[in-house]
C-alpha cells in the first residue's frame, strides 16, 4: 500500500503520544505511486494534509538521507479546518514518515489532500 490522496490519519485520545500515520493508515510514504505507476516511482516530494477533526493537532515530518537515518523536524501545528503541505528535510532523502499527536483530548483526524 502507498500513499494516496483520500487517505485518513487518526490520533489517539492521550495527547502524550504520537501516531505513525505511515505504519497504521498511510502506508509506504517514500515513493509516489499515486499516478498508477508500480516500477521506479518518483520519491515522494510533498504531500498535503487537511485537519478534518474538531481536535488542534501536531504533525511531525520523519525524513531522512538513507535507511536508517531518522530526522525529526519539529512539530507543525494544524488547527480544524487548517491545512499544511509537508516536505522531507531540505538537503533531500526520503519521506519516510508522517506522525500526528492531538494537541488536546480526543481524537484528531487528518486527511491526505495531495502527493506530490
Amino acid at each position: 500500500m502507498a500513499i494516496e490522496a483520500g487517505s485518513v490519519c487518526t490520533s489517539l485520545t492521550d495527547r502524550r503520544y504520537e501516531v505513525s500515520c505511515g505504519t497504521t493508515a498511510f502506508g509506504d510514504i517514500r515513493y509516489n505511486c499515486t499516478a498508477g505507476q508500480r516500477v521506479r516511482c518518483p520519491r515522494t516530494a510533498a504531500v498535503t494534509l487537511r485537519n478534518v477533526g474538531r481536535i488542534p493537532m501536531a504533525v511531525i515530518v520523519v525524513s531522512g538521507v538513507r535507511e536508517g537515518d531518522r530526522r525529526f523536524a519539529p512539530p507543525t501545528a494544524l488547527a480544524p479546518g487548517s491545512t499544511v503541505t509537508l516536505r522531507p528535510r531540505p538537503e533531500g532523502g526520503y519521506f519516510f514518515d508522517i506522525l500526528v499527536r492531538s494537541v488536546k483530548p480526543g481524537h484528531g483526524v487528518v486527511k491526505v489532500l495531495a502527493v506530490r
